[in-house]
């Protein structure tokens, strides 16, 4: 009887791993914790941005609520001055996702109000390949500085950023991981 469960939640756990997303695309939550909200300073955005690398097949996160903010996309021209002369779209409905298909520069702004002056916009380079999240490497002189590496993460570290990261990749990995535990 055993043998059955561990049996069938070993090809459960199969099935699961074959339905879930590739782990190249990353996921970035515009502004971090702050979310897309007024931001303390006009800098904010573009300070937060610079620790990124947004690729190709990224997902861009905007994370606000219908009615207080909006996103509208916008050319270089119209982001600095906050204008809507030649809009590419506006987005209202909260929270909105982002898909990157191209390499290229996107601009985006809230166009509630005085948002945008008090600095509520973003500009992002998307590159060809892969997107990364976190410090930017500096060089100083010939020498390269690296950030020191984080300490190892647990097995439930582990398991609540799959779970965060995306849901279907967050069940297969809680379900591998309970299998590992039972077996």
């Amino acid at each position: 009887m055993a043998y059955k469960v561990e049996l069938s939640l070993l090809i459960l756990v199969a099935a699961c791993c074959l339905k879930m997303e590739p782990a190249s695309a990353m996921y970035h939550v515009v502004g971090g914790s702050l979310g897309w909200s007024v931001p303390p300073n006009k800098t904010y955005f573009q300070d937060w941005a610079k620790k990124r690398v947004f690729g190709v097949e990224d997902k861009l996160l905007f994370p606000f609520r219908t009615s207080l903010h909006n996103v509208v996309e916008v050319g270089a021209g119209d982001f600095e001055g906050c204008t809507k002369e030649n809009l590419i779209n506006i987005y209202t409905k909260g929270p909105l996702i982002m898909n990157f298909t191209q390499p290229g520069d996107h601009y985006y702004y809230s166009g509630v109000g005085l948002q945008c002056e008090s600095g509520l916009k973003l500009h992002v380079t998307v590159v060809p390949g892969k997107g990364s999240s976190g410090r930017v490497f500096t060089r100083v002189g010939s020498i390269t500085s690296v950030p020191a590496p984080a300490p190892a993460p647990t097995l439930s570290t582990v398991a609540a950023a799959a779970a965060t990261a995306n849901p279907i990749l967050g069940w297969g990995m809680a379900m591998a991981l309970m299998v590992w535990i039972f077996l």
